[in-house]
């Protein structure tokens, strides 16, 4: 059998702890009551901790918190008839905040983090910030269609990380390194390149002022972006998850999405 690479190990290690984590949040919810969401229930906040220096994610503008995170939360907030307060923490504090009870849960381009589990839980992913094929073709979906193909990664990124590992599984893969994930991307819109390996959130701003480009639906190496709890908060967990799922089937987080991105 083919030893799975440290990438796929790492993934398959994050959707495992993922759905432990959901039935975990199950079992614990019936066993006694969240005090955190009883006492958002009482007060009528919610307070959402959150690094506002991570734009498009979150960026404070004439004294307001704007971007996706920001937005997310506040229609979190909408949905579960709660009033949202966001509390702006580094982002080093943001989970000793969370832990020392200063906030309520944290929604700042966070991502899942299996060696915290055993103190936060967290949902699922409202982004999958991973590493992804970027090229001019709708049919460059899979690493293994880059057989003979020339490929463009920032240097030392994730990208960079999986072409190391596919430069091994293919015949021949020719990998340009660059310094920057923009001459990456710029390298496939010139023709030195035919796809690149670049995470979804540079892609998709990039894709803003170059629309020719096509991403592929799947990334290689996912990062996703959750939103943290504290372990004790089961209800609130399960209530804000319940919020997620209605957004992605009403289409109300693709919007967000592609606001801000």
């Amino acid at each position: 059998m083919t030893p799975l690479s440290p990438i796929r190990r790492r993934l398959l290690l994050s959707l495992l702890l993922i759905v432990v984590g959901s039935w975990m949040v199950r079992l614990w919810s019936d066993a006694r009551p969240d005090d955190t969401w009883r006492n958002i229930q009482q007060s009528g906040v919610m307070r959402i901790g959150m690094d506002a220096s991570f734009p498009p994610f979150s960026d404070v503008i004439e004294g307001q918190i704007v971007g996706l995170d920001a937005d997310l939360a506040a229609e979190i907030g909408r949905r579960l008839g709660v009033r949202i307060e966001i509390v702006n923490i580094s982002y080093d504090g943001l989970y000793d905040a969370l832990l020392n009870e200063r906030v309520d849960a944290l929604i700042s381009a966070l991502s899942f983090d299996p060696m915290r589990f055993g103190t936060f839980l967290y949902t699922n992913a409202y982004i999958d910030a991973g590493a992804t094929l970027i090229s001019l073709s709708s049919d460059m979906q899979q690493m293994d269609q880059l057989e003979g193909k020339r490929l463009a990664v920032e240097y030392g990124s994730s990208g960079d990380e999986a072409a190391r590992v596919w430069e091994r599984r293919l015949k021949q893969i020719t990998v340009h390194r660059y310094t920057t994930t923009q001459e990456a991307l710029d390298a496939v819109i010139a023709g030195d390149a035919d796809a690149a390996l670049a995470d979804v959130v540079s892609a998709r701003l990039y894709r803003r002022t170059h629309p020719q480009i096509v991403i592929a639906e799947t990334t290689v190496a996912p990062d996703p972006y959750v939103i943290a709890l504290r372990r004790r908060s089961y209800d609130l967990a399960g209530k804000i998850q319940a919020v997620l799922n209605e957004m992605v089937e009403d289409g109300t987080l693709d919007r967000l999405l592609d606001q801000w991105l």
